[in-house]
Parts: structure tokens; C-alpha cells; sequence
């Protein structure tokens, strides 16, 4: 039951995760349109292999996601990213820990 309820993984992993999205995805909407989707992109293949070390490592309950995933849109949040491209990436991992 303890390990149930042990979200340190997911939360580490949350910030992992919005760290690469921090360090690639540019905020400013000014960024030509092509160049944002490659970058965007990019920042998803990163995003998924840390996904998939985190899964090999753990079990990921619906608590253990809704932690992870809060994490992650509170660092975007805090960073400064839009309600849109955070909800846009907090789908997107969601689908991505399901699959």
C-alpha cells in the first residue's frame, strides 16, 4: 500500500519533464511557426524517453500520474507558459504515460 502511495518518482519526473519543455519550447509566440513545431517536437522526443524510464521504474497508478502531471503544469505555470501550451503538453503526456 506504501508503495502506492510513493509519488517521489513521479514528481522528480514531472520536474525532469518540464525542464526539457523550460529549455526548448521558446515561450514568445513571435518564434516563426516551423521553427516552434521542430522545437516543440524535439522536446517530445525527449519527453518520452524520460516517460519511458520512469515506467520501467515504476508502476504508474492514476495517483502517481495525476501527481506527475500536476507537477509538470505547475513548473510550465510558474516558468511562465500559456493555460494553452500547458494544457496542450499536459494532454500530451498523459496520452504519452497510457500508451
Amino acid at each position: 500500500m506504501i508503495r502506492w502511495l510513493n509519488t517521489k518518482k513521479s514528481v522528480d519526473c514531472g520536474k525532469d519533464l518540464a525542464k526539457i519543455a523550460i529549455e526548448q519550447i521558446p515561450k514568445d509566440l513571435e518564434t516563426r511557426e516551423s521553427k516552434r513545431a521542430s522545437k516543440i517536437n524535439y522536446a517530445k522526443e525527449k519527453m518520452r524517453t524520460r516517460i519511458l524510464e520512469l515506467k520501467e521504474e515504476d508502476v504508474l497508478n492514476f495517483y502517481k500520474t495525476a501527481t506527475l502531471l500536476n507537477t509538470f503544469k505547475w513548473e510550465l505555470k510558474d516558468a511562465g507558459y500559456s493555460q494553452e501550451v500547458t494544457d496542450s503538453l499536459t494532454t500530451w503526456i498523459l496520452i504519452t504515460t497510457r500508451s
